[in-house]
């Protein structure tokens, strides 16, 4: 769901900007105004948007889980041949 979010996001920004670069002219006409006022509006919508589902469409590597051979952690995975140098039990 993320991931469609970020693509409506991601068109209706293209499609704002296409028509405020077309549309864009110096004028003080009130519709006008309005009309370019909603495209800013929209474009600012858009991208944040586009800053809110960015993070979850990042793929993420599996993390390697971290092997300790310390005598102290309560998780840490037995090795032989370490303990035995150490005199670890």
């Amino acid at each position: 769901m993320k991931s469609v979010s970020l693509i409506i996001s991601a068109l209706a920004l293209v499609a704002s900007t296409y028509f405020f670069a077309v549309d864009f002219r110096l004028s003080l006409e009130t519709n006008y105004l309005i009309y370019m006022g909603m495209l800013l509006t929209l474009i600012f919508i858009s991208v944040v948007g586009i800053a809110i589902n960015l993070p979850f469409a990042r793929f993420r590597r599996p993390k390697a889980r971290t092997f300790s051979y310390n005598s102290y952690s309560r998780d840490r995975i037995r090795n032989k041949s370490f303990d035995s140098q150490f005199g670890m039990s």
